[in-house]
């Protein structure tokens, strides 16, 4: 409807044409760590934890604030149609324009040089694994794991229930925490070694 008159793959090269990297959402890491590249952005600029999850509760309306997230499931019924004629041909598109992206992805880190690449990704997976470690229980959205609503002045939030992490993982900058980090990405931490916890007053020597 937004380009009548022309073939998906003539919408499919021209939103390509637009964009210097499209992300793939089953390739999150990846498509970071190419952002990081382009754009010569430091590894903290990329940093995430996993903050929702399937079993777990997430923002929702005003009237029902936190709404549990169903685990997801394909019922006899919804397998038949998604291998219907009638669905394929309806995201028919859609389908082109994430192959498309795919490949673009791939072809974005060919270029960026693949060695170095996945020396970078390395790092960055190994840093998730540190930020996943120092956070728990360190985050706090609206909704609590029995779904109920925390005030915002309680959540460690940017906004509702966005950017719940960002508190914690502006603490791995602190020199204590930026130290055990470095070491954790090139050296890996031995079995046992806890985490250095937040120290507020971290020494700068």
């Amino acid at each position: 409807l937004m380009f009548p008159g022309l073939s998906f793959e003539t919408i499919v090269q021209r939103i390509l044409d637009e964009y210097n990297l499209i992300m793939i959402m089953e390739r999150l890491d990846e498509s970071l760590v190419a952002l990081q590249m382009l754009l010569h952005l430091d590894l903290n600029d990329i940093l995430y934890i996993r903050a929702r999850s399937s079993g777990s509760f997430s923002n929702g309306f005003p009237d029902r604030p936190c709404i549990y997230i169903i685990p997801s499931f394909i019922t006899p019924g919804m397998s038949k149609y998604l291998e219907s004629r009638d669905w394929k041909s309806r995201i028919e598109g859609d389908e082109l324009l994430y192959k498309a992206a795919y490949k673009s992805l791939d072809r974005t880190i060919h270029a960026l040089g693949r060695d170095v690449f996945e020396k970078k990704l390395a790092e960055f997976q190994k840093a998730r694994q540190l930020a996943e470690q120092f956070c728990e229980g360190k985050v706090r959205s609206m909704c609590d794991n029995g779904g109920a609503v925390i005030k915002p002045v309680n959540t460690t939030c940017y906004l509702w229930g966005e950017g719940c992490d960002n508190e914690c993982l502006n603490a791995m900058r602190d020199p204590p925490i930026f130290r055990n980090m470095t070491e954790f990405l090139y050296q890996g931490l031995p079995n046992g070694t806890k985490v250095i916890t937040r120290n507020p007053h971290p020494k700068t020597d």
